[in-house]
């Protein structure tokens, strides 16, 4: 039987040892940063079952959670993981293109650190 449900979901952290998803959902209304959660816990709950309305596929493998307006930004990691990369409040119908780069880039990293053992830690 395949489980769908997420054994991990890790927060990347920048080079200031900062987690800017972590940073974002706290700096969120209690009300935004409750749906937040519930997004996460089902992110978790479902794995790469999730779908629209809550989460959609953009590109580079880079997935998407759409609590309200907000948007927070992951891939999946090795067999059972995600990780979030970044989030940001969307203010237009399309997703910015820096945006997509910076996680794409950031998807990358976890990539690298992880073959040189480096991630998770």
């Amino acid at each position: 039987m395949v489980q769908d449900r997420l054994r991990e979901i890790y927060l990347f952290v920048d080079d200031r040892g900062v987690s800017p998803v972590k940073e974002f959902i706290w700096a969120l209304p209690q009300d935004e940063r409750s749906k937040a959660n519930a997004y996460l816990g089902e992110l978790k709950k479902q794995g790469n079952n999730l779908r629209r309305p809550m989460a959609d596929y953009l590109r580079d493998g880079i997935y998407e959670l759409r609590p309200k307006a907000n948007r927070i930004f992951y891939f999946f990691f090795l067999k059972d993981s995600a990780v979030l990369l970044h989030a940001m409040r969307k203010k237009t119908d399309k997703i910015p293109l820096k945006d997509l780069d910076l996680c794409i880039k950031r998807k990358e990293r976890v990539e690298e650190l992880a073959k040189i053992g480096k991630f998770p830690q």
